[in-house]
C-alpha cells in the first residue's frame, strides 16, 4: 500500500525508493496487466480518527459555518471574496470528519474564489491548493489530484524564479507525487506514458537549477542541500530514461539486414532480327530494408547515447558541488558520498548493458 501525503519536499530517500521503482516499472511488459501494480487505496492519517464527541461538536460547527454560508450567498452573492474563509472552514472540518469528498467540493469552491478575486497567478491560491491536492489524494481521486499537482506547479513557477530556493521547492514537491504516481501507476497508463511524465520531470529539474540565471534582489538563492537534492533526482532520472531506451529496443534490431539482396530479372530485348525477346539474370541491387534499418538503429543509439552523457553530466556536476561545499561532504554521515556511488553504479551498469546491447546489433 502506497501513503501519498500532500505536496512533501523530496527528500533523497524518497527519491532514490521512488525511482528504483520506476526501474521495475520499466523491466515490465507494456502489455502484461497483471504485472502492473494496482491503485492504492486513500490512506488515512490516524489523527484524522475523532472520537465520537469530537465528531458531534465538528458536526455542530458545520451546521453553524452552513448557515451563515446561506445568509452570506443570499447578502453578497456566490462569489464574494468574504465566503473564502468559511469554505475553507468547512472543507477543514468534513476532512477531519473522513468526509473527504465533501471537504474538495468546499476547498474547490474556495480556489474558484479565489482566482476570481486575486487573480489566476496569486500566492493565496497556493494554500487552497495544498488543501485540496490533500483532501483528493485521501479520497483516492488520483486523476483529480495530479491535475491540482499541474496546476499548483504552474502557478509556483510563475511566481518564483529559477533557481531560487521557492521556485527548487515547489519542482521537488512535484517531482516526488510524480514519482509515486509513477511507481504506483496511480493513473494506469501505460509504460510509455509514464515515462514521458520522467521525461518532463527531468527537463522541470533542470529549469529549476537556474544554470546562467541571475536572480532578482528579493529572490532567496537556492540552498546547497536543495540544489543537491534537483541534481540528484535528475541524475536518476536521466539514468531510467536511459534504461528504458535499452529496454525498449525492437527484437528484430539484433538481426542483421543485408545491405545487398540479389534478384532473378527477366526483360524484353530486341534481337537482331527485329525480335521481342527476354533476357532473364540475376542482379544485385541495395536493399530498401537495408536503409531503414540503419535509420532505426541510429536513432536507438543516438536516444540511449544523449541519456547516458547527460547522467555523466550531471553527476560531475553533482561532484563538484559536493568538493565545494565541506558541510555536504559531513552531514548525514557522509550520506552524499554514498548517493554519488549509487548513481556511479547505475550508471556503469547502463553502459555495460548499452555495450552489450550493441554488439548484437
Amino acid at each position: 500500500m502506497i501513503t501519498v501525503k500532500s505536496r512533501h519536499i523530496l527528500s533523497p530517500a524518497c527519491a532514490l525508493i521512488g525511482l528504483l521503482w520506476v526501474g521495475q516499472l520499466l523491466a515490465l511488459d507494456a502489455g502484461q496487466d497483471d504485472d502492473i501494480a494496482p491503485v492504492p487505496e486513500p490512506v488515512v492519517d490516524a489523527q484524522l480518527v475523532v472520537d465520537e464527541q469530537t465528531a458531534l461538536e465538528i458536526s455542530r460547527q458545520i451546521g453553524l459555518y452552513q448557515e451563515n454560508l446561506q445568509a452570506l450567498e443570499s447578502e453578497l452573492g456566490p462569489y464574494d471574496p468574504s465566503l473564502i474563509e468559511i469554505l475553507k472552514d468547512m472543507g477543514r472540518y468534513n476532512f477531519e470528519l473522513g468526509q473527504f469528498e465533501t471537504a474538495a467540493a468546499f476547498y474547490e469552491r474556495a480556489l474558484s474564489i479565489t482566482r476570481i478575486s486575486d487573480g489566476l497567478y496569486s500566492p493565496s491560491q497556493i494554500e487552497v491548493l495544498e488543501k485540496l491536492i490533500s483532501a483528493y489524494k485521501s479520497a483516492g481521486d488520483w486523476t483529480a489530484a495530479d491535475d491540482k499537482e499541474h496546476l499548483a506547479l504552474h502557478i509556483e513557477t510563475r511566481l518564483y524564479e529559477p533557481g531560487s530556493q521557492a521556485y527548487a521547492s515547489a519542482v521537488l514537491a512535484f517531482g516526488e507525487w510524480k514519482l509515486q504516481v509513477v511507481r504506483g501507476n496511480l493513473l494506469q497508463r501505460s509504460t510509455m506514458a509514464n515515462m514521458r511524465d520522467i521525461e518532463d520531470l527531468q527537463y522541470a529539474y533542470a529549469v529549476a537549477l537556474g544554470d546562467g540565471l541571475a536572480l532578482s534582489e528579493n529572490a532567496e538563492p537556492m540552498r546547497a542541500q536543495t540544489r543537491f537534492d534537483l541534481l540528484y533526482g535528475k541524475a536518476y532520472a536521466e539514468a531510467q530514461l536511459a534504461d528504458y531506451a535499452l529496454r525498449s529496443v525492437p527484437m528484430g534490431l539484433d538481426r542483421p539486414v543485408a545491405r545487398y539482396i540479389s534478384e532473378y530479372v527477366c526483360r524484353d530485348v530486341v534481337n537482331s532480327a527485329g525480335q521481342v525477346t527476354q533476357s532473364c539474370g540475376t542482379v544485385r541491387r541495395e536493399n530498401p530494408q537495408f536503409r531503414e534499418y540503419e535509420m532505426q538503429k541510429q536513432f536507438y543509439r543516438d536516444r540511449i547515447q544523449i541519456a547516458v552523457t547527460s547522467t555523466q553530466r550531471t553527476i560531475e556536476e553533482l561532484q563538484a558541488l559536493v568538493d565545494s561545499t565541506p558541510f555536504l561532504q559531513t552531514m548525514n554521515d557522509g550520506a552524499a558520498a554514498a548517493r554519488l556511488e549509487e548513481l556511479r553504479t547505475l550508471q556503469a551498469n547502463i553502459n555495460r548493458d548499452y555495450r552489450r546491447s550493441v554488439m548484437r546489433w
